[in-house]
C-alpha cells in the first residue's frame, strides 16, 4: 500500500511472513507480519476481520517494557491483513535453550520476571496471551540488562489457529500444546491459563525440556488434562534446583486453575520469596548485579597463609594471676584474618560475609615492658600477703537472723481474653465475555473487567456486594456478589443489544457499538 518497503524475510510459518521493512514516511525500521491471503477471505473464520482489528487495537496501547511495540496494523485493498511492529535484534528463548540446553534458576527467574510484568499489564488491559512459549520470548542483549524480555504476539495467536504448523527449532516441538493449559482444551481461559503457560516454560528452561512430551497434539494435550508433571529429580537428578523454585514452577502448573497463582502480582511475589529463601535479593534487573548471599564453604582451599604452621599455644597461666593472665592471653590471641583461608564457624550463617578488621599486634619491646611491669605487680603482692597480721584461727559466730515471715500471696488474676480476630476480607475478581466491562459498586468504579477488588467480611466470613456491568453495545447488568474467602471469582457473560439498521445492510467499515474499526484509516 506505499507505506513499507521489504528488505528482507525474517521467518515463514504457517500462518504468513514475517518481514524486515522501512515504514514511510517515517523511515523506521519495522517487523513487518503479513499474513496469509486465505485468512482475509472469511471462509476459514467468518469473524477473522472483526476479532482481528479489535484484538490489534488493544495490543497496540500496551506500553511495557517487555512487550513488542505495535506501530501500524490493517487490511490491504487485495485483503491481506499486516501488522507492524517494533523491530528488534536477538535470540528467541527457543534458540536460546536449543542452543545451551537447562540455564540457571537465577537466570530463568531473571526472564520469568519479566515476562510477568509484560503479561500484568496485558490482562489488566483485558487481554490473554493464550499461546505463551520459548518462541513468542525474545532475548535482547543491551548494556544495562543481558537479557531483556519481549514478548511477541499478544492475543493474536488465538486469532491465526493454534494448530497450524509452527516454525521448528533444530528439532525442539515449539506447537501450542506443549504449552497449552487444561482449560484451553475444552476452549475456556482467562489469565490463569497464561500463568500455567509460563510454568510450562520455566519448567523447560530449567529442565532443557517441557513436562510433557508428546509427537501428536492430542497425545500432548490429554498429558496436561491427566497427568502430573514430573519432579526435577525425575528429569534431570545432575541439576541442583532448590525446592523452593520447584515450588513455584509446580503451582504455575497445577491443572484446578483455583490453585495456581491467581494473578502475575501473586507470580512474582512467589519468585521473589523463592529467591530471598536463597540469599538472592533485588529485582533481578540486571543478573550481572544480582547480590547472591555467599554462604562461607564448609571446607575452603588452603591458602599460603592457612598452609604455615600456627603458632604453638600459650602456656597456661600459673593459679592465682586470676584475670590479668586471662587478659593477656586474649589479647596476644592472634585475630582471624579475612581471605587467609581458615574460616571460624559461625554461630549462624549468614547471607554476606562481614569483613573483620585486624587488631594490630603490640611490637617486641611493648610485650617485654608489659611482662616487667607484672612481674612487679606480682612481687607487690607477694610483699603484702607476708606483712597481712595473722588472724585468729577461729572467729565467734554470730547467731542467724530469724527466717523473714513470707508475705502473703496475691491471687493471680486470670489475663483477659483475647480479642476475636476480624475476619479476613474476601477478594472478588470479576471477569466477563467479552472483557473490558466497567464494573462499579454502587456509585464507587472499580475498574474494568477483568478486576479484583476486597469486600469486608461478616462475622460468619461471607462477604457480599451487589455490582453494576456496563459495556458499549451491550445489556447492563446489576448482579449480587456472594461468597466466602480468600478469592470469589465472578464469571458473567453479557447480552448483545439489539440494534436495527432499517432493513439495509450495514457498511463493512462502519463503526460498530463496541469501539473497533474493521480499518484504523
Amino acid at each position: 500500500n506505499g507505506r513499507f518497503s521489504i528488505i528482507d524475510v525474517i521467518g515463514t510459518g504457517g500462518m504468513g511472513r514475517v518481514y524486515k521493512a522501512i515504514q514511510s514516511p517515517l523511515d523506521r525500521i519495522v517487523a513487518l507480519k503479513v499474513l496469509n491471503p486465505s485468512y482475509g477471505q472469511g471462509g476459514r473464520d467468518p469473524n477473522f476481520q472483526r476479532r482481528f482489528f479489535l484484538e490489534a487495537s488493544l495490543t497496540a496501547k500496551l506500553r511495557s517494557p517487555n512487550t513488542i511495540t505495535v506501530h501500524d496494523y490493517g487490511k490491504t485493498d487485495d485483503g491481506i491483513f499486516y501488522i507492524a511492529m517494533e523491530y528488534v535484534e536477538g535470540q528467541t528463548l527457543a534458540q536460546v535453550l536449543s542452543a545451551n540446553g537447562p540455564l540457571p534458576w537465577i537466570r530463568v527467574l531473571h526472564i520469568g520476571q519479566q515476562i510477568c510484568r509484560s503479561l500484568r499489564e496485558a490482562h489488566k488491559a483485558g487481554i490473554i496471551h493464550r499461546d505463551l512459549k520459548p518462541a513468542n520470548v525474545m532475548l535482547l542483549s543491551e548494556e544495562a540488562d543481558q537479557d531483556l524480555v519481549k514478548v511477541l504476539d499478544f492475543g493474536l495467536v488465538k486469532l491465526v489457529g493454534t494448530d497450524e504448523p509452527e516454525i521448528t527449532q533444530a528439532g525442539m516441538m515449539l506447537g501450542s500444546p506443549l504449552y497449552m493449559a487444561p482449560e484451553q482444551a475444552r476452549h475456556i481461559a482467562d489469565a490463569r491459563s497464561d500463568i500455567y503457560s509460563l510454568g510450562v516454560l520455566m519448567y523447560q528452561a530449567l529442565m532443557g525440556r517441557p513436562p510433557f512430551m508428546a509427537k501428536e497434539s492430542v497425545d500432548a494435550i490429554v498429558k496436561h488434562l491427566s497427568q502430573k508433571p514430573p519432579r526435577f529429580a525425575e528429569v534431570r537428578p545432575d541439576l541442583a534446583v532448590p525446592a523452593e523454585i520447584e515450588a513455584v514452577v509446580m503451582k504455575c502448573l497445577e491443572k484446578d486453575p483455583d490453585r495456581r497463582y491467581q494473578s502475575m502480582d501473586e507470580l512474582l511475589e512467589g519468585m521473589r520469596a523463592a529467591a530471598s529463601s536463597q540469599g538472592v535479593s533485588g529485582l533481578f534487573g540486571d543478573p550481572r548485579g544480582i547480590t547472591t548471599g555467599v554462604r562461607p564453604a564448609l571446607t575452603a582451599p588452603q591458602s599460603a597463609a592457612a598452609a604455615s604452621p600456627l603458632p604453638p599455644p600459650l602456656p597456661t597461666p600459673p593459679p592465682g594471676d586470676g584475670d590479668a593472665a586471662r587478659t593477656r592471653a586474649e589479647r596476644s590471641a592472634p585475630s582471624p584474618r579475612v581471605g587467609s583461608g581458615v574460616t571460624p564457624a559461625p554461630a549462624e550463617q549468614s547471607l554476606a560475609l562481614d569483613l573483620v578488621e585486624e587488631v594490630p599486634r603490640p611490637g617486641r619491646k611493648y610485650l617485654l615492658a608489659a611482662a616487667f611491669a607484672g612481674s612487679i605487680v606480682v612481687g607487690a603482692s607477694i610483699v603484702l600477703v607476708l606483712n597481712r597480721p595473722s588472724t585468729p584461727t577461729q572467729a565467734r559466730l554470730a547467731p542467724p537472723p530469724p527466717p523473714l515471715a513470707a508475705p502473703p500471696e496475691r491471687a493471680v488474676e486470670p489475663p483477659p481474653p483475647a480479642p476475636t480476630p476480624a475476619p479476613e476480607p474476601v477478594r472478588f475478581r470479576v471477569v466477563t465475555e467479552p472483557a473490558g466491562a466497567r464494573v462499579m459498586m454502587g456509585d464507587r468504579p472499580l475498574g474494568t473487567a477483568p478486576v479484583e477488588f476486597e469486600i469486608p467480611a461478616g462475622e460468619n466470613g461471607i462477604a457480599e456486594a451487589t455490582l453494576s456491568l456496563s459495556l458499549d453495545g451491550y445489556v447492563p447488568l446489576t448482579l449480587t456478589a456472594r461468597g466466602a474467602g480468600p478469592t470469589v471469582t465472578v464469571n458473567q457473560k453479557l447480552v448483545r443489544k439489539r440494534t436495527s439498521v432499517g432493513g439495509r445492510k450495514a457498511r463493512e467499515t462502519k463503526s460498530t457499538d463496541d469501539g473497533y474499526k474493521d480499518d484504523p484509516y
